[in-house]
Formats: structure tokens, sequence, C-alpha cells
């Protein structure tokens, strides 16, 4: 049986090559162990319906069931809806499964689009390989845990989730899977990697709360892949593809759990030794962190700053994380030698120019050498997303990236200055670190003239669209991408 996965990846700019995503790859790994085929759809940039339908058409089977799987996250709903259609038109007799977090969190509301025959809710590995199995054998795909099914007469069932996966009974991901080597953090000599999967924490913005509540009775909802397993698949990554000089751990907070990091970054020293970046909580950053992330080989620290506005940090989306822990967990790194990377989201409910300058300033306070900025977008059931709904807030346009535009109801004025502010988040923060050593009146006039009306209908619009035509054309955009990386890492 071949199951063909469509995996919308489209973000701004004309030179975007696309990113890795773990999730498809294990299920890809998990298919291929038990005797299947996988092939991905790996789509970057906005497709024609001729060129998708021509590409999928490429990675269909000659013969058999067609099953195709969708990755999606609420944003990418539109890409769903679209293409779905698009494959339902041109072969009726197709099984479309939607899985991911948006249909984890709102499975009915995914089923009820009309491509969708299933929704798998949670985990996918052993559903996808059920399915499979069902499929291949001419049964139809009843009584799967984790899976959704409209019926053909109209009806759903709703099956029961099974328990968590052990994270170490799963295969090495298939990287295969992808044009691995011409992914945007390959082409630099990076590989990703995901060794945990879940967070404790309860911030507003995030479905990690939400989906602990999907979870809950299932087992542990925060889980590491064991530190023998995890080096395992680091060398198998270097084998496999040579070029791999470094790599990018996008666990939520790879130094979670103490005594596991303080074992991983004895053995990945010893037996790995490359640099590497991951992920950190500021509060969770102290002298033996930042000590055991130096000796084993780190050499980038990222943190999800969020907010530089403290009211609204701790209140709107409950971090729970001072100004003084932050600025300490800079301080850590940069005395240890490691650099800093940010990230941040401006445009939240009823959110001042002001407060986003306090985002840049604190950016600019703490010298982070590499800012990430995005838009923010309210995912379903998360306690944010209620009270946008609640404000009436929530509209219907179509924002399918986190650097675009927002699908909050602002007014032209507001829009306007949450892209600029997105999109020239870099410069301002170097900015701002310029007038920390200047008389502070020329701090307060530049506040000024970024909170000035007639600066957003003016100069913020013709900077937009100057953002626009850059990223639109190839060739420029790879120059801006190289520029970028050259002055703001």
């Amino acid at each position: 049986m071949k199951v063909t996965f469509v995996y919308p990846d489209v973000l701004e700019g004309a030179a975007w090559q696309g990113y890795y995503y773990s999730g498809l790859a294990i299920l890809s790994a998990v298919l291929k162990e038990a005797g299947h085929e996988a092939a991905l759809l790996h789509v970057t940039r906005p497709p024609t319906r001729e060129d998708f339908l021509r590409r999928l058409e490429a990675l269909l089977p000659p013969a058999g069931p067609l099953l195709i799987g969708f990755s999606i996250t609420s944003n990418m709903v539109p890409f769903l809806r679209e293409w779905g259609g698009w494959i339902k038109e041109e072969w009726p007799q197709a099984l479309l499964v939607a899985g991911g977090v948006h249909p984890t969190l709102v499975p009915e509301e995914t089923l009820a689009l009309p491509p969708v025959d299933l929704v798998c809710v949670g985990e996918g590995e052993g559903a996808i390989l059920e399915l499979a199995q069902a499929l291949e054998e001419g049964r139809p795909p009843s009584g799967i845990r984790n899976l959704w099914w409209k019926r053909p007469d109209g009806s759903v069932e709703r099956n029961p989730l099974r328990p968590l996966v052990d994270l170490d009974a799963l295969p090495f991901p298939d990287r295969a899977l992808y044009d691995y080597p011409h992914l945007h953090h390959e082409r630099q000599g990076e590989a990703t990697m995901m060794v945990s999967r879940g967070c404790p924490y309860r911030c507003t913005y995030c479905c990690n709360e939400a989906l602990r509540e999907v979870y809950r009775g299932l087992g542990k909802a925060v889980r590491f892949r064991s530190v023998p397993l995890v080096i395992a698949e680091l060398r198998k990554v270097l084998s496999d593809y040579p070029f791999i000089r470094r790599f990018v751990f996008d666990d939520d907070i790879l130094p979670l759990r103490r005594d596991w990091f303080r074992e991983f970054a004895r053995a990945y020293a010893r037996e790995i030794g490359r640099p590497f970046a991951c992920n950190l909580r500021p509060n969770l950053a102290d002298e033996e962190v930042v000590a055991l992330l130096r000796e084993a080989g780190c050499d980038e620290v990222r943190f999800g700053l969020e907010s530089g506005n403290d009211g609204l940090r701790n209140g709107l989306l409950n971090r729970q994380i001072s100004r003084e822990q932050i600025v300490r967990a800079f301080e850590l790194c940069h005395q240890a030698g490691l650099k800093t990377f940010s990230f941040n989201i401006v445009g939240f409910p009823d959110e001042t120019v002001q407060q986003m300058l306090d985002t840049v300033k604190l950016n600019a306070l703490v010298h982070a050498d590499v800012t990430r900025v995005s838009i923010f977008y309210p995912y379903p059931r998360t306690r944010l997303y209620d009270l946008c709904r609640e404000k009436g807030l929530l509209t219907e346009r179509v924002v399918t990236d986190y650097a675009t535009d927002t699908i909050l109801k602002m007014d032209k004025v507001q829009r306007n200055r949450v892209i600029f502010i997105r999109r020239y988040f870099p410069l301002l923060a170097r900015l701002y670190r310029l007038f920390r050593r200047l008389p502070p009146f020329i701090e307060r006039a530049f506040d000024a003239l970024l909170s000035a009306r007639w600066a957003t209908v003016t100069l913020f619009y013709a900077a937009n669209k100057l953002y626009d035509l850059v990223r639109s054309n190839a060739t420029l955009d790879r120059w801006a991408m190289a520029f970028r990386r050259r002055f703001f890492g």
C-alpha cells in the first residue's frame, strides 16, 4: 500500500525551499518499516490546479486504493479546502485523511470540510499503519482508534484515542521523504531534530494546553526519547548526509528535564561534537544549564520572549517570566560566548504601538543576536482564541502564514503598523540598541514618529510595498535573505 502525503509549506518569499517536518518523516518510517510505501508532495509555493495535480499524479500508485494525507495547522486549512477539492474532482475514489494540530483540536470542523474523508485525532503513527493495512486488504477504515471516519452514508464514526506512543518505540524519521539536501536549513549545512514531544507550560496563545486536555488519561504528554537513541539518530544523520555540520533542536525546551539534559550534554560532547542550537525558556536558564550547553557544544540558544511589555507578557499571555529573568538569561549566554536568538510576536488583541515597541526595545536591551517575529494567529481551543471570539475580533480574512498579515479585526492604520513592525523588526531593534547610547530625546522622537498616523499611511505603506516587491522576485529575495543573514543573523 502506498500513502501519499501533502504538506503545505507556503511562506513568504519567492526563494523559499521549505522546512523539514519530523512528524511526516516518522509516519513515513513507520509505514516503510511495515512494508508499505510513502511519498510526499511538499508544496513551497502557491500552485496552479494543473501543476498541483500533475505533481501529485506522479507520486500516486498506478493501481490500487488511493490514500492521500494532509498534515495541517490552523492557518493551512484554506489549502486543505482548495487542494483537497482539486483531488476529489480528479480522483473521486481517493480517501483523504487530515492530521496534525488543527484536526486534533477541532475534528468536527475539519471533518465537515467537503474533501475530507477521515480525520486523525492525536498521534498518527498507529492509526496510519492500521489504515494502510485495512485499505490494502480491501476493508473499510472502521474501528481504527484515533480516526474519525465520514462514512459513505454521511454518518460519522468517532473512534476513541489510543495511549500516547513511547518515543523510543518509533523508528528514526525518514528524511529521504523530502528533497532533503535542498531544504531551508539543510542548504546551510544544518539538520533539524525533534527528540521530545509536549510542553508543560500554560501560555494562552499556545496549543499545548489544549493538547494536554485531548491526551488526558492516555499517558505523559511531555516525553523525551532516551539519550542513547538520540545519539544514534544523530550519528545516522551524519552518516547519511555528510554535508551536515550543525544541528538545530526544534523541541519546545530541550533542557526541560535536568537529569536527562545532563546525560545528553555529556554524551553529545563525547560522541557527536558538532555545534547545535536549541530552545530554552528564560526562567530555566541558570549557571548550570548554560554551562552544560557550552560544554556540549551549543553555539546558539533560542528564547521565546513573545512580548517585551511586562503586563502583556505575564497577563494576557500568561508567560509568567519576569524581565529580570529574561535579562539574566541573555547575560548568562553572552558571558558563556553563546549566540542568542529571540522569538517574538506582534499583533495581539488590542496591542498598542507602544507595546509592540516594548518588544523591540527588550530585544535591544538584551542584545539578541538574531530576532524572529511572527504576527499573532489565534489557534482554536486556546484561551486567547476564545478571548478573540468573545470580543468579535475574528475575521474571515485568509492568512496562511505568520508573516504577511493578521486575521484580527483592526483598522487600516493599526494593521499597517503590525505588518511594518513585523517586517522591519531586526532593523528597528538595531536602531533602538543605538538609541540607548544617545540622548533620551532621540528615542522619544522616534517613538513619536512610529506612533504617528501620518507615518503609518505614508512611510509604513511605502516600506511595506517595497518589501512585497523584493519578496516576490526570486533573485531579489535570495539577495535579501543573504543580506539578513549577514547583518541580522
